[in-house]
């Protein structure tokens, strides 16, 4: 009996052990599996204003009969500079590849390339916000000290006109317009 749960005990350490090699595979493989982009470059770690991206391989189907599936296109770049569409791998037309797209392998060439060429300036504007708006810039005077002393002077001489005293309704306005002054220094932070 002793030798049949020790035959056990051995087993079920052997089963643990093949299982931790699985365990650790598929930890490493959903981890591994996140990918940020941030700005034109790709990073496993994230960064400040990026992206997740998801990596999973997306299925194709080349070709198919009947005019159903996908098909890949190049944008490639001669020596000169010059860009141009290709069914054909750049290396054969002596080019770099910019870009491959995929487009419906059931559109003529010309909409197969006008359907690349809207993806990517989709994805050249995912990849190139446009910029924000600038902020509201505040009227400043070129000599901001020089307006501050010329309000504070003008309630210095509302406050003599309100000691001075005089009818009601004159006192009504001078403390409208001192209100008013001390308000303007408010805004420009005097």
């Amino acid at each position: 009996m002793a030798n049949t749960l020790a035959g056990a005990a051995n087993k079920w350490v052997g089963a643990r052990r093949a299982l931790i090699p699985v365990a650790f595979l598929a930890l490493s493989s959903s981890a591994a599996a996140q990918v940020y982009r941030c700005g034109n470059t790709y990073s496993q770690e994230a960064c400040k204003g990026g992206r997740a991206v998801e990596t999973s391989a997306p299925v194709r189907v080349e070709g198919g009969q009947n005019g159903s599936g996908t098909k890949t296109i190049y944008l490639c770049q001669s020596h000169g500079g010059g860009m141009f569409w290709s069914s054909a791998h750049c290396h054969q037309h002596n080019a770099f590849i910019e870009r491959t797209e995929s487009v419906p392998a059931n559109m003529g060439w010309d909409e197969q390339v006008r359907h690349a060429q809207y993806q990517r300036d989709q994805a050249q504007a995912l990849a190139n916000p446009p910029p924000a708006a600038p902020a509201p810039q505040r009227q400043h005077m070129p000599n901001r000290t020089a307006e501050c002393s010329a309000l504070d002077e003008r309630v210095k001489m509302l406050d003599s006109m309100g000691r001075a005293g005089s009818r009601y309704y004159d006192l009504d306005w001078v403390r409208r317009e001192r209100k008013e002054t001390r308000d303007q220094q408010f805004r420009l932070r005097c």
